[in-house]
């Protein structure tokens, strides 16, 4: 009874977590490049111990025209590559703009990285008769002058990222390599919306608080048995 009950909590527990995640995914429905978080699932490992697998959605999400000159997104596999804190950081959150020192950064002033490091743009406004363009490869050119190349990075094995922040994600020992360019195209003007389906999630939040429910009534219904049985055992 009492190996129930421990069974019965440890539910309570995952579906507990699990109502948290999805609350966590409805309230990024419209945060640009948000990747689903996948509720925890159980699975039994080689030696026969229960682990907890965490796994992330990369499922493309809509993308949508702003007409903004800096909005990049990425149509297809792989992520704009910025310098993070602790290294490099993988993201689909194209937008960007440029710093008081001419380099190209994302919303939180991280330095997007091109093929030859950080994105310089110079004297990008004193010349209003130039334009910023982006080609569908990466290319960035200000007027006839090539700046650089967007680095586009693939993750080497998409289960070991860590989430860092809302949107970007960390790799092991920087375990991303140069994306291939016939796997993605750039548009230039456009934002990837996040690819959380509301009524999927709000479906799995019932279905969650209706599992939480019954284990909660479990629970109660072991512990009134295991106090009668002690009760039982007293007389």
């Amino acid at each position: 009874m009492i190996k129930g009950i421990y069974t019965a909590a440890r539910g309570l527990n995952s579906r507990m977590k699990n109502l948290e995640i999805v609350a966590n995914n409805l309230a990024n429905i419209n945060t640009t490049g948000y990747k689903r978080e996948v509720p925890f699932s159980e699975i039994i490992n080689k030696f026969g111990k229960v682990d907890i697998q965490k796994a992330t959605d990369y499922q493309q999400g809509n993308l949508v025209e702003t007409s903004n000159p800096l909005d990049m997104a990425i149509n297809g596999d792989g992520f704009f590559v910025v310098q993070g804190a602790n290294g490099p950081e993988l993201t689909r959150d194209g937008r960007f703009n440029i710093s008081d020192e001419g380099y190209l950064v994302n919303q939180q002033g991280d330095k997007v990285i091109g093929r030859n490091g950080a994105i310089s743009i110079n004297n990008l406004t004193l010349d209003k008769s130039k334009k910023l363009t982006i080609s569908t490869s990466g290319e960035i050119k200000y007027g006839n002058d090539v700046i650089d190349n967007l680095l586009i990075g693939k993750m080497n094995n998409p289960g070991d990222s860590e989430r860092t922040g809302g949107v970007n994600f960390s790799t092991e020992n920087d375990g991303f390599q140069v994306a291939s360019p016939d796997s993605y195209s750039i548009k230039q003007g456009s934002l990837e919306e996040s690819n959380i389906n509301p009524i999927k999630e709000m479906q799995a939040m019932i279905q969650l608080n209706s599992e939480y429910t019954s284990a909660s009534k479990v629970i109660n219904y072991l512990d009134q048995s295991l106090d009668e049985a002690n009760q039982i055992g007293k007389v």
